[in-house]
């Protein structure tokens, strides 16, 4: 099985707290004249500060490690938590490990195998029920999480795995996204806001090269393009993901090779930018000079990623595109989901500790605040109503989760989001989009590889 090694840079930032130790001070009794309300206010904060000093003094230092990706925007926010968090509870401090998605899995996978994955953990939601799977994260429901502040549907279809208990914790609500450049859609004279069937995108993509060999109607990465197109075809085809929960293969050789046709001619023609290209970015597709020079008409990613894609060109107007569903479709297979997960490694020596701060994190409200909307729209109500009034929550980034709201799929879990069928995906997709091998024969392979996999399940 062919494997991607791509591998990620984290930085590594410690952030230790610091006790402040204050002397008391006096207040006098009086109407309230700027000295006195000085003074009071001194006295509270003079007393939140032992406060804090008392409670370090009688707990024994704890060190964390949390591991997360993101842009700028993301760990900018995060740290600034960590550091509120650290001056609430000043025995404990909490190491940073950030950097890009890219190698993100690979490198925790490593972590699982040593016994050295940080306590706390950002996870891909297609990696999570795997991690859930093999006994590497901790039952959430026996910790002093308060989960009150989330639907409970929500939450029992994102972090439980059919278990019943919560395993991890949704980071926010959100799904597949086409961002839309509308300035540029509209010249052109088309209309994501009408529901279509996949072809219609080769023929704009054609549309769109007719007008300017230089632009492509998509921009998009292998790995959201693949997660977009093939693992949504399985929903659409079969109603249920490729690989069915008790791990049988619900994708026929026939409905590969329709998607995997689908896909070299959506290259073949042009409507979306070349993979090796794309490759340059990564994940981070709004790095691309082309995307800030207008040269797409649209990128297809995920809700989380409508801020820092806005951001990245902002002489542009934006919306929130429908998908295409197949003529037929036994489900339109969009979903609505979390973009990431918060998890706690079940092998942590702090795990009380570690879900103190998980608490805080989605609980407290200074710090639904400071988060925004950095990990997409906020999964509770709580938190939306606090970002709206704060004015964080991106019209954008709400758009593309009400446009997902929309559709009525049921997400992949199991099998099919697994690291090494993701890497099968991948690397057909990739295949066909190059050139490299016919949809006929890449087909064959998939089912090969797939049903490999599952025999040693």
């Amino acid at each position: 099985m062919k494997k991607k090694k791509i591998v990620a840079l984290f930085l590594t930032m410690a952030m230790t707290a610091s006790l402040v130790g204050c002397s008391g001070s006096k207040s006098t009794s009086g109407t309230g004249n700027t000295s006195e309300t000085n003074t009071a206010a001194d006295t509270a904060a003079t007393a939140d500060s032992t406060a804090n000093t008392d409670a370090a003094q009688n707990h024994d230092p704890v060190s964390l490690r949390f591991s997360w990706w993101g842009g700028d925007a993301r760990h900018e926010a995060t740290l600034a938590v960590i550091d509120q968090f650290e001056k609430e509870y000043p025995w404990i401090s909490i190491e940073a490990e950030y950097g890009a998605q890219d190698g993100y899995n690979d490198k925790l996978m490593t972590q699982f195998a040593s016994g050295t994955a940080p306590d706390i953990m950002q996870l891909e939601t297609g990696a999570a029920p795997e991690y859930y799977e093999q006994g590497q994260l901790l039952n959430l429901s026996e910790t002093s999480i308060d989960f009150s502040n989330f639907d409970a549907t929500f939450i029992k279809n994102n972090g439980q795995f059919g278990s019943g208990k919560q395993y991890a914790v949704p980071t926010g609500q959100a799904g597949s996204a086409i961002i839309v450049n509308k300035d540029l859609a509209d010249k052109m004279g088309i209309d994501f806001t009408k529901q279509y069937e996949w072809n219609q995108l080769i023929e704009w993509g054609k549309q769109i090269q007719e007008y300017d060999p230089s632009m492509y109607l998509i921009s998009g990465n292998l790995s959201y393009m693949t997660a977009f197109i093939m693992r949504t075809w399985s929903r659409q085809a079969n109603g249920d993901a490729i690989i069915s929960k008790d791990n049988k293969l619900n994708m026929t050789e026939q409905q590969f090779e329709e998607c995997l046709t689908f896909i070299k001619n959506l290259y073949d023609n042009k409507a979306a930018a070349p993979l090796s290209y794309m490759a340059s970015y990564g994940t981070s597709n709004q790095e691309d000079p082309n995307w800030i020079g207008g040269k797409y008409v649209c990128n297809i990613g995920y809700t989380s990623s409508a801020d820092v894609m806005q951001a990245a060109n902002p002489n542009a107007n934006y919306i929130a595109g429908n998908m295409p569903v197949m003529a037929n479709a036994k489900s339109d297979g969009w979903v609505n989901d979390c973009p990431q997960y918060i998890g706690i490694y079940a092998k942590s020596k702090h795990t009380e500790e570690a879900a103190m701060f998980v608490d805080y994190f989605f609980n407290n409200e200074e710090a639904m605040k400071t988060l925004g909307t950095v990990r997409s729209v906020p999964p509770t109500a709580k938190a939306q109503q606090i970002t709206q009034e704060a004015g964080t929550l991106n019209p954008l980034t709400k758009m593309c989760v009400d446009v997902s709201l929309q559709y009525n799929g049921v997400s992949d879990s199991g099998k099919t989001t697994s690291a090494e069928v993701t890497a099968i995906l991948e690397d057909a997709f990739e295949s066909v989009a190059y050139g490299a091998k016919t949809p006929a024969d890449e087909a064959k392979e998939v089912v090969s590889l797939l049903n490999d996999y599952l025999a040693l399940q």
